[in-house]
């Protein structure tokens, strides 16, 4: 009985410090953007393009972000639909630019440009 009562507690603590390793494998990146507000950013799924996904936090929002085809560093967008614009995270090197496209909208306009935050 003692035997199973330690594995079990062995268990839980593996199980603790797993959580641990992975926020330490996927770490949450700080910008400091233009209009004095931070970006941060949580890249998830690897570098896999198809499964590649993004939680970015900007302005007391978090906007859930897939992979698409860059054209040079990074682009991540959400969703977005029928009334809902479409938000946009693009990176290259330090630099990164938020952006949204709006419904009904050709082009899409710059929300904020940010800076990585090193240190």
């Amino acid at each position: 009985m003692r035997a199973f009562q330690f594995a079990g507690m062995a268990f839980f603590l593996l199980a603790g410090c797993a959580g641990h390793v992975r926020e330490a494998a996927e770490p949450v990146i700080a910008y400091a953007c233009a209009d004095g507000k931070t970006a941060r950013v949580l890249y998830e799924g690897g570098g896999y393009f198809p499964r590649a996904t993004a939680r970015l936090d900007y302005d007391e929002h978090e906007y859930h972000l897939s992979a698409t085809p860059p054209t040079y560093g990074l682009r991540y967008v959400s969703e977005g639909g029928e009334n809902a614009p479409v938000t946009i995270w693009s990176v290259r090197g330090e630099d990164a630019w938020i952006g949204r496209l709006d419904p009904g909208q050709s082009e899409e306009r710059e929300i904020a440009h940010c800076t990585r935050v090193r240190g």
